[in-house]
This record gives C-alpha cells, sequence and structure tokens, in this order.
C-alpha cells in the first residue's frame, strides 16, 4: 500500500511540475501596442430624424447611426447621387449621398 502511495504522490508531482514551470512571469501589466489597423472614414448624412452618422468605405455597405434609432443601419449607394438607408424597424429612406 506504501508502495502505491509513494508511486501515486511521484507521478502527481511530475505532471503538476511543467504546469508550474509555465507561470506567467511577475511584473504587473505590459500594455498592448497600439493598432495599425486604418480607422474607418465617417461623415454625416441628413435623414428624417436628423443627421446620422455615417462609416464605412465609400463604394460598398456603409452603416449609419440615426438619432433615436437604438441599432444601427445600412447605407447603400444608389449611383444617381442618393442613397438609401435602411434600419431594422424603420421605413427605409433614400438621401443625398454624403460626399
Amino acid at each position: 500500500m506504501i508502495r502505491f502511495w509513494l508511486t501515486a504522490t511521484l507521478a502527481l508531482a511530475a505532471a503538476t511540475a511543467p504546469v508550474l514551470a509555465q507561470a506567467p512571469p511577475s511584473g504587473g501589466f505590459q500594455p498592448m501596442a497600439p493598432s495599425s489597423a486604418p480607422i474607418a472614414p465617417s461623415s454625416s448624412v441628413g435623414t428624417s430624424r436628423g443627421p446620422g452618422l455615417v462609416t464605412g468605405s465609400p463604394g460598398s455597405p456603409q452603416t449609419v447611426m440615426t438619432p433615436g434609432s437604438a441599432v444601427p443601419g445600412t447605407m447603400m449607394n444608389n449611383g444617381n447621387g442618393t442613397s438609401s438607408i435602411m434600419t431594422p424597424g424603420a421605413p427605409s429612406q433614400v438621401v443625398p449621398t454624403p460626399r
């Protein structure tokens, strides 16, 4: 019985030793490096509820936050100087395309 206990104890110690060796070094908080990702340009567009904040790259569907809406909408360029804004739970709007 003692031989079994000694073998089990040594096996457990050997199994946990690598885990203890992998402990993070002490030294406190190390801040992350600043991200080099480009910041999406933003502009404003007049909506029926007031100026909406538009983010994203022109030429692709853009995100728009309209005043009074809890969810963002999508703005798509119609190609004729207007854009369509679609927000869940609200009627779609046609607005002049921001420049």
